[in-house]
């Protein structure tokens, strides 16, 4: 809602709440300015956004963002700590739910998809976002391959960062502590 004022957001006659960009938090920014609109407000074509501005604003420079829910990331490093999900509370102790507590990269497709692409794979020093991971300097050439085998085909996959595949004898920068990215690409069974 940056350029706004004041006032509510309707989609399809549902309200879905009322911004204030001169409401600011502590940190100087808009309180208000991001919104998410549920998936059950929206129709397959003709959906119809009402802005009622209470203050002048500038509607041109409201953003909407769609959201990919088929696309999956994960990443993680060498020397990441467990999950707190692989433990619970017994008798005031924290107990471990599996054996192997070792850093892994779990990724899981939404509904009944499964994961039909791996779009990127890097074994080293990757870095970024999901959506814009990037290679660093040393990376396995293998790596995206390893990843197809644990996870193409499967609503969902673990892939441990101790895997034979990954660390090969001729590993780039064997000294370094690497980390694994992915980003797979979901959908329904063809």
């Amino acid at each position: 809602m940056t350029g706004m004022g004041k006032g509510m957001v309707y989609i399809n006659g549902r309200n879905i709440g009322r911004y204030w960009m001169s409401y600011l938090s502590p940190l100087k920014r808009p309180t208000q300015s991001e919104y998410h609109i549920p998936r059950s407000y929206l129709q397959p074509t003709m959906n119809l956004i009402v802005i009622v501005e209470d203050e002048k604003g500038d509607p041109k420079n409201i953003e909407i963002v769609l959201v990919d829910r088929d696309t999956i990331c994960g990443f993680i490093t060498e020397n990441h700590l467990p999950s707190v999900r692989l433990f619970e509370g017994k008798g005031g102790k924290l107990v471990a739910l599996e054996k192997d507590l070792k850093p892994r990269v779990e990724l899981a497709c939404p509904g009944q998809k499964q994961i039909v692409a791996v779009e990127f794979a890097s074994f080293g020093d990757p870095f970024g976002a999901c959506g814009h991971y990037v290679e660093g300097n040393c990376t396995s050439p293998v790596a995206k391959q390893v990843v197809e085998k644990f996870c193409l085909g499967k609503p969902s996959c673990k892939i441990p960062l101790d895997t034979p595949d990954l660390h090969n004898k001729n590993e780039a920068c064997p000294e370094m502590k690497k980390t694994l990215a992915i980003q797979a690409k979901c959908a329904f069974k063809a």
